[in-house]
């Protein structure tokens, strides 16, 4: 007998001890809890703005093409996540499509995934195919980074102590100084020496090519490993542009993609070489399996995005464990509450710079810090 979706559970998060930092929303987070007739219950969240995905979850109908999402899953059957899938997203049709109804979608496609595992004891990675990494790189993002190099050597020190290999820093608004800024990189590639990669975020703190171009040349010289997210998403030709001027690889996706037709005019025009949805965003586990799909294809490279807690850090260790080939998991370097102790058995990294999947519990495989959940949650 199949068990059915009894309740839904949506808890808005804030760390007490901060709030709005700029860009970065680990202060703040939401929590889907989708709990079966049973008494079992699955997680998610999404990188988004609280209030707003529960709102979405939690709202009336307005028609039938408009409805609240857990008013279109309690009573369902716990049999397909991919059929509950696009059941909400049919049901969301009249207001979403992209944007934050996708949002809300991935956060309980997420935890439907993982209550449908752990109800057929299989762990998350099963589902997206046969495992073939039981280690994996990990690289360290590092927002906001210091603008001086005492404040530079304090930020990475302790990462490189801890056996990090691998570094992922931001553009910053002090990146309008060149020499400044052509100063600082070179520093951090002294400091860390050759061994370790670096990789850059844009973060969209950039409108057009002609503010990245001057920095290609440092960027080239210096080994970095990507450029991610360069421009807004609606300026492809600077993204064409990009790519034929650098051999650095473009990443594009984590920043306002949602669902794979997004992607498509980015793969037609060749315009990136690594696929960087954030599966809290993008739809969930059912819409990145369709990805990968599409992506292997057309021999593109998927790197999630994992800005955010130990939750989306376990989807993506899943996923990319399947990966014929090995690529990093991005660990968030924030000191929030939410990212450090929202899960009671979080993921660590060797003196190798390695995270080992060795969690062969039924789905994700982590534990909900239920006191922080109490603490954080805000009314």
């Amino acid at each position: 007998m199949l068990n059915r979706i009894e309740k839904i559970d949506v808890y808005c998060l804030q760390d007490p001890q901060a709030d709005f930092v700029r860009f970065e929303g680990s202060y703040q987070n939401v929590v889907v809890v989708v709990t079966a007739d049973n008494g079992m219950y699955g997680i998610g969240e999404s990188d988004s703005p609280p209030q707003m995905i529960k709102a979405l979850i939690e709202a009336p109908s307005y028609n039938h093409l408009s409805q609240g999402l857990a008013a279109l899953l309690i009573g369902e059957a716990l049999d397909d996540p991919k059929r509950l899938w696009q059941k909400m997203y049919q049901g969301s049709y009249w207001h979403g499509r992209n944007g934050a109804a996708i949002h809300a979608i991935s956060a309980l496609d997420i935890a439907i995934w993982d209550l449908f595992s752990r109800l057929n004891k299989a762990p998350l990675h099963h589902y997206f195919g046969e495992r073939k990494h039981k280690r994996l790189p990990a690289y360290a993002t590092i927002y906001p980074l210091a603008d001086t190099e005492d404040g530079i050597k304090a930020q990475i020190m302790p990462l490189l102590e801890k056996g990090m290999k691998r570094i992922k820093i931001c553009v910053e608004p002090w990146w309008s100084d060149f020499d400044k800024t052509r100063s600082n990189l070179n520093y951090l590639r002294h400091l860390v020496g050759r061994d370790i990669e670096l990789m850059l975020d844009v973060a969209l703190e950039f409108n057009s090519l002609a503010q990245l171009k001057p920095f290609l040349s440092t960027l080239e010289a210096l080994d970095f490993k990507w450029i991610e997210a360069p421009f807004n998403l609606e300026n492809l030709e600077d993204h064409i542009a990009l790519k034929q001027l650098t051999h650095i690889p473009i990443g594009v996706g984590d920043l306002g993609m949602t669902t794979c037709k997004e992607f498509l005019p980015y793969l037609e025009k060749q315009a990136f070489d690594i696929a960087q949805p954030d599966i809290t965003l993008f739809g969930g586990v059912s819409e990145v399996i369709k990805l990968r799909g599409l992506m292997n294809k057309q021999n593109k490279r998927i790197v999630p995005h994992a800005y955010n807690t130990d939750i989306t850090i376990a989807v993506n260790s899943h996923f990319l464990s399947t990966q014929n080939k090995q690529e990093p998991l991005e660990y968030s370097t924030s000191p929030s509450l939410l990212r450090q102790h929202l899960i009671k058995n979080p993921y660590s990294i060797d003196q190798d710079g390695m995270v080992t999947i060795d969690k062969e519990q039924d789905g994700l495989g982590i534990k909900l810090n239920w006191d922080i959940i109490q603490s954080c949650t805000t009314r």
